[in-house]
């Protein structure tokens, strides 16, 4: 129990999708016991990767990462990119892992961590110093361990999410045991992290029920296998498939369940969209009047979120003009954050307008002036329902072309490009990724969001009468086929008397590269209600994600990205 538990753990923390089609196979090193993963049990082996590995995929597994573990006392560096200390790294895999509380004397430097500017996303509560690694044994708290863990789980902030501790059977009473000995530590537990062993499905899913009726709060199905013995599989091949349909399938239903590990040390499921969304892209009139560009902005949102849209897409530029002689006449200065409203009109108008509508907004894009570089960006807010800022994407690439007898445009004149790629969490829904307009063109940057769990791609953009009879509907539904995402395209509404046309038709377009809404030429606002289950569907019929070989050509998710500005 105790090395399955350390070969998945590290998982909880595994920054995006790492589709490997190979079976795994490496020898760990361990001399310090710290590391151990059941591929190397005979019995799951024996049992048929192939067939499993095949109905995994069919049911969205997205990942399959390594293993590793890092406490506390092992090493002094507690990030997430460095190779652990014993382990060796599997040949293929990437090496991901969760730092994990072992030990009282480890709280201290927990609490260095989790004070520091980069506190880690997920920290793993482990209480039990007197293990064996031979088997499990429920444990009663230690006064120290407990005083140690209390002062550690306040040190906390909304920056780390804790897991709770996975003890020895019977889980439920177990954790109430933990509770009663660390008075109030499980009201600031953020997710269960749960063992799900039963022969019988039904059993399984009334474990699950159980736990989150028993504690409310969500749910990690961090092991999960058709055995009541750890490291035996009771199950053939066909009989594992069977049993991972069932299960998978019903917990799915659980919107409480966020994510589903496979007892394997290497395959996860992770449900990209977390509950039903609903999109709306508002194809706005803009002209040269910054105020009446707001105004009419503010109107066109508050009336999607009339509608009941909880994501709302303004277009590229919404706030001026479209072309390299506006940029600096609109241009505004967004840093440091949050700037003056005088400095940042358009900023402030954004921030409000999100907690007026009480739904996540997109400012499309506007122009950005940069007082410490004095360069100019086309760049991209975004703020969640209490008019925070979470995100900011400037366009990475700028839009340089020369079409011979039809358009000339060389935004490199005017701004300089951005220098990250954009994702950003929703919480209650899921990630999704950020880019504008002649980002499109790039499928790297949408290849990468994808693995990295995007449900949705999002593109404000002006593409104009050329390119956009050419390429904007091309472009948007070949970035949802390639990816098996959502993809949103919101433009400005044409303007013939305006010294630049945008093309209009914004557009979502689904996983299977359908087309959902299509504006035509003048404004309006379209809508689209997202779910998972499309997601799901068309990754079943096609399960790109097990067919990939990386043996054969190198996967771009996996190189030296940057996600921040430089």
């Amino acid at each position: 129990m105790y090395l399955t538990l350390l070969s998945l753990v590290p998982l909880l923390a595994a920054a995006g999708p790492l589709e490997k089609r190979q079976e795994p196979s490496f020898t760990p090193n361990t001399p310090s016991g710290f590391c151990g993963a059941v591929f190397n049990t005979d019995a799951c082996r024996k049992a048929g990767w192939s067939k499993v590995w095949g109905e995994l995929t069919s049911h969205g597994v997205s990942n399959a990462i390594g293993f590793s573990l890092q406490p506390f006392s092992q090493k002094n560096n507690y990030d997430t990119t460095s190779p652990p200390g014993p382990c060796v790294e599997p040949e293929g895999f990437d090496v991901t892992r969760l730092p994990l509380i072992m030990d009282p004397a480890d709280t201290n430097k927990a609490i260095e961590w989790l004070k520091s500017d980069h506190p880690p996303p997920y920290l793993g509560l482990f209480n039990e110093p007197d293990f064996s690694f031979g088997g499990w044994t429920p444990v009663t708290l230690p006064e120290a361990s407990a005083k140690n863990l209390t002062t550690l789980i306040d040190a906390k902030t909304s920056s780390t999410k804790l897991l709770s501790p996975v003890p020895a059977f019977p889980f439920p009473e177990w954790l109430d045991q933990f509770d009663g000995n660390c008075t109030g530590c499980m009201d600031k537990i953020d997710i269960i992290s749960a063992h799900i062993y039963h022969v019988k499905p039904e059993d399984s899913i009334a474990q699950i029920e159980a736990i989150h009726e028993r504690w409310q709060k969500p749910i990690w199905v961090t092991e999960m296998a058709p055995t009541t013995e750890v490291g035996k599989c009771q199950y053939t091949a066909d009989e594992m498939s069977n049993y991972m349909t069932t299960v998978v399938n019903a917990i799915k239903k659980l919107d409480y369940v966020e994510k589903i590990f496979w007892n394997g040390g290497a395959y996860v499921m992770t449900t990209l969209l977390k509950r039903p969304l609903k999109l709306a892209l508002v194809q706005l009139a803009t002209g040269s009047d910054k105020s009446a560009n707001l105004s009419r902005a503010r109107s066109r949102v508050l009336e999607a979120a009339q509608q009941g849209a909880s994501l709302i897409v303004l277009p590229e530029c919404f706030n001026s003009p479209y072309g390299c002689q506006y940029f600096p006449k609109y241009a505004e200065t967004l840093l440091p954050s949050p700037p003056s409203n005088e400095k940042a009109p358009s900023f402030h108008a954004l921030s409000d307008l999100a907690k007026e509508a009480n739904a996540y907004l997109l400012g499309g894009s506007i122009p950005e002036y940069e007082t410490s570089t004095k360069k100019y960006f086309n760049t991209s807010l975004m703020f969640n329902p209490e008019g925070e800022l979470i995100a900011t994407h400037r366009k990475v690439h700028l839009f340089d072309i020369d079409i011979p007898g039809k358009i000339t445009f060389k935004e490199s004149e005017i701004l300089s490009p951005g220098n990250k790629i954009t994702l950003v969490d929703l919480p209650e829904y899921g990630r999704i990724a950020l880019a504008i307009c002649y980002d499109i063109r790039f499928p790297e940057l949408a290849t990468i969001a994808a693995r990295k769990q995007c449900f949705l791609l999002l593109y404000p953009g002006a593409f104009n009468l050329t390119t956009g009879a050419l390429h904007w509907s091309l472009q948007a539904r070949a970035r949802a086929m390639d990816n098996q995402v959502y993809v949103g395209l919101c433009s400005p509404a044409r303007d013939m008397e305006a010294s630049y046309n945008a093309w209009g038709h914004s557009m979502v377009v689904d996983p299977n590269a359908a087309v959902m809404t299509e504006a035509g030429e003048n404004e309006e606002v379209v809508y689209a209600d997202l779910n998972e289950d499309k997601i799901q569907e068309t990754r079943k019929g096609i399960p790109l994600q097990g067919q990939r070989r990386f043996d054969v050509y190198p996967d771009v998710s996996e190189g030296k990205i940057k996600f921040e500005e430089a």
